[in-house]
């Protein structure tokens, strides 16, 4: 294995639908506070020694971790949807690890870690905690691979869907293998040829502004999870958590997010005028194609031309799949 290439020691480092929600806890919650927790989806997948000091050591270097007057300006003139107050908000956020977060491993290898303070504090450690530990796996754990081919791979697959008129984004940043191969991956997902389709963005804002690429993103299940429980309506959460978003983005960033408490309780909550607020819906987990049948259905069934909205699929396709 080669040595992996350090991630930036930037803000940019993020998800770009971070950024978004923090904007609207900072104007809808900004003193609630709540409490993360991260869980193994594969229990067998096991951390070292090795591997947990180096992610105590990423962990306790985000304190250093700040918005440059370059990134506020930079967000300013590309994401307009940002407010000035939010902005000057961002100039100013510091991490700060030490109270925020608590992280230790048992004798067994399981990795335990907790994240508590204001929403508005705690929401930007999810992404970057996530690709630590999945950097630090892939260096002291996991270590039989290497970057051969990579590049090779990632051109393939996207030209593939560029020949497929396929429109298509890079959402790879909390599972990247390390910062080197998703810089791999956006670089050369920047040149691929022209075509009928093309690589609309990535949702990594350093990297998009790196590669001169469009920051994509919108909401995580993480604002409609806490609007519920904290207006105590798991009922009308998916509602109350559209309401408030269009509120603060008054269109922008107008995809909703379908899965949460799944897309029964959705659609029940979808109604002609929250449909008509939104551009369209976003497909994150369950069968695409009966996934479309469903959409379709209900934009009828309400008045609304399905021809007149958009689907994005976010479930982790493969190029076969994503292209029928």
């Amino acid at each position: 294995m080669e040595l992996a290439e350090p991630a930036p020691q930037s803000i940019l480092d993020q998800d770009l639908y971070k950024f978004c929600m923090q904007q609207t806890v900072l104007e809808h919650y900004p003193d609630v506070i709540v409490e993360y927790g991260f869980i193994n989806r594969d229990p067998s997948m096991r951390f070292n020694q090795a591997a947990f000091t180096q992610l105590q050591k990423d962990i306790a270097h985000m304190e250093h971790t700040t918005a440059t007057n370059k990134d506020i300006e930079y967000l300013k003139h590309t994401c307009p949807y940002l407010s000035a107050e939010y902005l000057q908000f961002l100039a100013s956020y510091r991490f700060n690890p030490t109270v925020d977060i608590t992280c230790s491993l048992d004798e067994m290898g399981a990795l335990e870690l907790k994240i508590m303070g204001k929403w508005t504090q705690v929401i930007l450690y999810e992404i970057p905690l996530l690709s630590m530990i999945s950097s630090a796996y892939f260096s002291h754990v996991d270590t039989d691979w290497n970057y051969t081919g990579q590049l090779e791979k990632i051109t393939a697959k996207g030209s593939q869907l560029v020949d497929a008129s396929c429109e298509f984004a890079e959402f790879g940043t909390r599972r990247r293998r390390d910062f080197k191969t998703q810089n791999m991956v956006v670089c050369a997902l920047s040149q691929l040829h022209c075509g009928p389709g093309q690589c609309i963005g990535t949702s990594n804002v350093y990297l998009a502004r790196k590669y001169n690429m469009k920051p994509v993103g919108t909401v995580g299940h993480e604002w409609t999870m806490a609007i519920a429980a904290l207006e105590g309506t798991y009922e009308n959460g998916n509602s109350l958590a559209l309401r408030k978003w269009h509120a603060t983005f008054k269109g922008s960033l107008g995809i909703a997010l379908t899965d949460t408490f799944g897309t029964t309780a959705f659609f029940a909550n979808f109604d002609r005028q929250l449909a008509s607020l939104y551009a369209g819906v976003r497909h994150d987990s369950g069968d695409p194609f009966q996934f479309i049948e469903r959409v379709h259905a209900h934009y009828t069934k309400i008045g609304i031309s399905p021809a007149t909205k958009t689907i994005v699929f976010s479930d982790g396709l493969d190029p076969e799949k994503a292209i029928r």
